[in-house]
């Protein structure tokens, strides 16, 4: 059976990029990778991320302007209605210098705030990909759920045919017969709730991929399939560690903090104005040189140090709190994942087996009036719950329940792509 790429159900993530596509023609059959080249290009989450990018990202010209020149214009001397013999013309031009390397800190404080917000915009990204593949795995799963209640009801279907026969010549009572159409209720139920969680996931497919390139009837196109995949503990924490955007984010983060701080310390500086100055008095023209500088005594930018001195300390704690949270939460789906897995194995090699073979065998029998009606309705809910258990345990042995997954690492290409 071929696998697919199922989202918050694998111990993994997540990248991608991009901007909104041109219209096209709506899919009515999507894959998993469709679904996450058309989230990817045209969710509104994503497309905010990546103008907010482009917003910070516009900061590093505003910090690698240098200052403007100024010019002063005086005019003295003015005698109304007389000779300007003796007027006073000056004008005055400077250029500020900037000293203590401010313009090289505001350089790299608004860098290291870029590097934040393309982060954040991969987490973002990650998130969106998760939801996607959360909805698309939802629709597989039910999907197959579907398969199985219909599977199960053509069976009973069968079954009440023959027997409806058999009451009729009067082999069997009309009780053994009705207990068998009231039994049919349990797996109408099933198909009529898969076609509901169906429904529930195409829509939260569209709305997360995309629901003007999606037709509102698609068809999910993909297996679920059981395979094998590394959860080594220290491999696993190891590349959350290296690849988590959110992390990498909290680290950015703390440069963008100290970039700060040590613009704050230059901003301590004074700076130094030279000037040149023109100067016409009657008939006379004169020019002169000359700076200005503030006299820093009481404000040397003191309030501005010991915040981001602060900021230091606060986004230092918060990248802890994030590495923590993240450990712990993949160690906990990794626990999660193991037992999945071997729910897995074990129902798919021993107990599906065992279910199936004797829900023929009984089925077989009971036609024959071999077996009683009892021993035909628990072999049908037996094999009934024995799928729905391995159905589920396949899609748990690759994830972690969706309100932690955003704890999950990338890891190799099995369920989701490597960064």
């Amino acid at each position: 059976m071929r696998s697919i790429l199922i989202g918050p159900f694998c111990l993994l993530g997540l990248l991608g990029s991009v901007a909104p596509v041109a219209s096209q023609t709506p899919l009515n059959r999507v894959s998993v990778d469709d679904a996450l080249r058309i989230a990817l290009q045209q969710n509104p989450t994503v497309r905010a991320q990546q103008a907010a990018l482009t917003s910070t990202k516009a900061g590093e010209i505003t910090a690698a302007l240098r200052p403007n020149p100024t010019m002063n214009f005086l005019a003295e001397q003015l005698r109304p209605g007389q000779s300007q013999q003796d007027a006073q013309y000056t004008v005055n031009v400077g250029q500020p210098v900037e000293l203590g390397g401010k313009r090289g800190r505001r350089i790299d404080s608004a860098r290291a705030a870029t590097q934040v917000a393309g982060y954040q915009l991969e987490d973002i990204r990650r998130q969106v990909t998760l939801q996607v593949k959360s909805a698309f795995a939802g629709a597989l799963i039910a999907r197959e759920q579907l398969a199985l209640a219909q599977e199960n009801l053509k069976t009973l279907d069968d079954t009440e045919r023959i027997q409806r026969l058999r009451a009729e010549k009067g082999d069997i009572s009309e009780l053994e017969l009705l207990r068998i159409q009231v039994q049919r209720f349990t797996f109408e139920r099933d198909a009529a709730d898969a076609r509901q969680a169906l429904a529930a996931a195409k829509i939260a497919l569209r709305a997360a991929a995309g629901a003007e390139a999606i037709t509102e009837d698609f068809e999910v196109v993909g297996e679920l399939g059981f395979k094998e995949v590394s959860l080594d503990k220290s491999t696993l924490m190891r590349r959350a560690m290296d690849n988590r955007p959110d992390l990498r984010a909290a680290e950015a983060d703390r440069e963008r903090a100290r970039a700060d701080h040590r613009l704050a310390r230059a901003n301590a500086w004074w700076d130094i104005t030279p000037q040149l100055e023109y100067q016409r008095i009657g008939s006379d023209n004169t020019l002169g040189v000359g700076f200005s500088l503030p006299i820093r005594i009481f404000d040397r930018n003191q309030g501005e140090i010991a915040r981001t001195q602060a900021e230091i300390d606060r986004v230092d704690a918060v990248r802890e709190a994030t590495a923590l949270q993240l450990l712990a939460a993949l160690e906990t789906d990794r626990n999660a994942a193991l037992t999945q897995r071997e729910r897995a194995v074990s129902l798919r090699d021993v107990y599906l087996p065992k279910a199936t073979r004797a829900r023929d065998t009984v089925e077989f029998a009971y036609r024959r009036g071999g077996q009683s009606l009892l021993d035909f309705l628990d072999a049908q809910r037996s094999y009934r719950e024995t799928a729905l258990a391995h159905l589920q345990a396949v899609v748990g042995s690759h994830a972690a329940p969706p309100r932690r997954a955003v704890a999950l690492a990338r890891l190799p290409r099995m369920v989701s792509d490597v960064a």
